[in-house]
């Protein structure tokens, strides 16, 4: 095999322009194409040079072989993960399909460049790529189709949309499955892609399907997609808990990233590497693959990647006691995080300094991560309902203008028919009848289907008004339709507070896995429902945290309610989808506010999260419950405990067990 040939851009750009110009020189010679087609097709690491080094061969021969060439030198730069090159190679493609007039390929290298140069609007490429399908909406050739379906999916799963994503996945991957004589995409290839999306879902046993569905029938995989699967299959087995297999996943990404100057993705595998060590408690070893990881990360040219490096070794140094100089390394990286706007990385590192903290005792530091990171939340929150709702005006305004074009064909097709009726109305009368009759046809189908088509507007547009206000894991009403109902209503005043919070639950994802935190939060928001019900309206705040809010009442119910909500939830244990049982508490903050007291809704829940906080530096399992007064302070604070936290206390005293009999942890 030849090693990786590293070529600068210049030059890579001289051998392509070169490549599609037509000197007399050399004659072309397609004889070569089937030997480098299979060199490309087995992802053989001498196929890159090979091309390279056939570049002179190809510049004077027939259209077919000159672009056949330069499909093979993208694919060859896309699995070894260079997009720039291949990019460019898109931009020659472009020009030699333009001089033939040829609209197949010159959609296809516009589909490869179609994100170039894009603003910091995160729908850009979105709303880029349906320009691109509504231009060439009469193009069904398949190459196309499944090249755009798969463009699709990564700008869905780029912006978050995963269901949107997987949905032009599967198409992608139905068509490759139909057409196993395209380069690209490939059906392993794409499987990659799923396997991603599953990832992000929290469904590693999905993911792990169908990375072993990877087989040799699918196509070669690229050193890179190889990196890829190998970081999907490490991410799924941590989420599953099992770190083991999840380090021996990343060790092979690592391995072959090195091997092939992939310095990104190697620094990455270390990192997750790193990141491995730390959940199991080993902070020497956490320590020391996230040192190999700094230096290989600052040469990738990607400023992001060396933050992931650097803020393990910060939490690794902390686990070891270090923590001044632990927390030197994490706050230089929360600082660059804030300055680039990273907002989801911001706010996983700040949840886990809060609990890296919390660990070590350093309570108030620990509660001051936290509350940036509920800060955090919330903006992303914020942004992604507004990125879903431009995500589907967009479909919407592309579906609208697919339609219109389709309209002004058909009129215009409708329009010559009516002229060459007019010319020839003596000699076909009837047959003009006729096509009369199959004109009104066409008119009456399009208006059913704008009919259709407003009607669904019309259902998109119902279900975006409930999304915005409802939680869509619990189904309770949100922190948004709360503030607009405070608006409304023009105070607090009358009523009680009371902000609930989940103990250990990251604890219990860490344990457990996503889809057990899911589990509970749906029935702790189940149970809080029902007993509020009749009370007052119980809301998903954010996270772990709900909220209750009472409007009426006197503080005697309001102090019941509370001892009934903790009881709820604490008095019997939420049975998990996998069979277990866990023992769920929580810990609340209350206020009750009398009516005409001059306390508006956004101070009152200041003082119930301080109430909140001090229950769980009280030990958890328990609220805090004050009255105000009306003069401006809190009076007649009480604790207050459920019967249910008091027995899950006791379990926890005696060392009780959870769990099934494959998978057994201490509550």
């Amino acid at each position: 095999m030849i090693p990786f040939l590293r070529i600068r851009s210049a030059a890579c750009a001289a051998l392509v322009a070169f490549a599609v110009a037509a000197p007399d020189m050399v004659a072309a010679a397609p004889s070569k194409l089937p030997a480098l087609e299979r060199l490309v097709r087995a992802a053989d690491d001498g196929a890159l040079p090979a091309l390279l080094a056939a570049q002179r061969t190809f510049q004077d021969g027939p259209y077919a072989d000159r672009m056949a060439y330069l499909k093979l030198l993208r694919r060859a730069y896309q699995d070894r993960g260079n997009a720039a090159d291949a990019a460019r190679v898109c931009d020659h493609i472009v020009d030699l399909a333009r001089e033939q007039g040829d609209a197949l390929n010159i959609a296809l290298g516009r589909l490869g460049t179609y994100d170039r140069k894009l603003g910091p609007e995160r729908t850009a490429a979105l709303a880029a790529l349906n320009a691109l399908d509504v231009q060439y909406a009469n193009l069904h050739e398949s190459e196309f189709m499944a090249a755009l379906q798969q463009a699709y999916g990564d700008v869905y799963l780029n912006l978050g949309q995963l269901d949107f994503a997987l949905s032009h996945y599967l198409k992608a991957l139905d068509l490759a499955r139909q057409h196993p004589e395209l380069l690209a995409p490939t059906v392993n290839g794409l499987r990659v892609s799923i396997a991603r999306v599953y990832v992000h879902k929290n469904a590693p046993e999905k993911s792990l399907a169908m990375l072993a569905l990877i087989d040799e029938t699918g196509g070669k995989l690229g050193p890179w997609l190889v990196v890829r699967k190998f970081v999907n299959e490490g991410i799924a087995y941590r989420i599953r808990g099992d770190m083991v297999r999840a380090r021996a996943a990343q060790q092979k990404a690592q391995v072959v990233a090195h091997a092939h100057g992939l310095l990104e993705q190697e620094a990455k595998a270390l990192s997750n590497i790193a990141d491995t060590w730390l959940a199991t408690g080993n902070y020497v070893e956490a320590e020391r693959a996230a040192r190999a990881a700094l230096p290989v990360a600052e040469r990738s040219g990607n400023p992001g990647v060396p933050l992931f490096a650097r803020v393990n070794l910060g939490f690794a140094l902390i686990g070891q006691g270090q923590v001044a100089a632990g927390r030197k390394h994490v706050d230089a990286v929360l600082a660059e995080q804030r300055a680039l706007n990273l907002l989801p990385d911001l706010g996983r590192v700040l949840a886990d300094k809060s609990e890296m903290l919390e660990k070590v005792g350093l309570i108030r530091p620990a509660l001051q991560a936290l509350q940036e990171e509920r800060k955090v939340v919330a903006t992303i929150e914020a942004a992604e309902r507004e990125d879903m709702l431009k995500v589907l005006q967009d479909q919407f305004d592309a579906q609208r203008r697919a339609i219109q074009i389709e309209y002004l064909r058909r009129e215009n097709a409708l329009k010559d028919e009516e002229i060459r009726k007019r010319r020839r109305w003596q000699l076909f009368a009837s047959a003009s009848a006729g096509m009369a009759l199959l004109l009104c046809g066409f008119v009456w189908r399009l208006y059913r289907r704008s009919e259709s088509t407003s009607a669904r507007l019309s259902d998109m547009n119902e279900e975006l008004a409930y999304h915005s206000t409802h939680d869509a894991l619990t189904g309770l009403l949100n922190r948004r339709s709360f503030r607009d109902a405070q608006a409304a209503r023009g105070g607090g005043a009358g009523c009680c507070f009371i902000l609930l919070d989940i103990d250990h639950f990251k604890s219990i994802n860490d344990r457990l896995g996503h889809a057990a935190g899911d589990d509970v939060l749906v029935e702790v928001a189940r149970r809080l429902r029902a007993c509020a019900d009749g009370h007052g309206q119980a809301l998903r705040w954010g996270g772990e945290e709900f909220l209750v809010h009472v409007d009426g009442g006197e503080p005697a119910a309001h102090a019941a309610l509370v001892r009934a909500l903790l009881d709820a939830v604490a008095g019997a244990p939420v049975a998990l989808a996998d069979g277990q049982a866990l023992d769920v508490t929580i810990t609340a903050g209350a206020l009750s506010v009398p009516a005409g007291a001059p306390l508006d809704w956004q101070h009152a829940l200041v003082l119930v999260d301080e109430a909140l906080y001090r229950g769980k530096r009280d030990g958890r399992r328990c609220a805090w419950f004050g009255e105000w007064d009306g003069s401006g302070t809190v009076a007649r604070e009480v604790r207050i405990a459920a019967v249910g936290a008091a027995r899950v206390a006791d379990r926890h005293a005696g060392g009780v067990k959870i769990g099934s009999a494959d998978g057994v942890c201490a509550a």
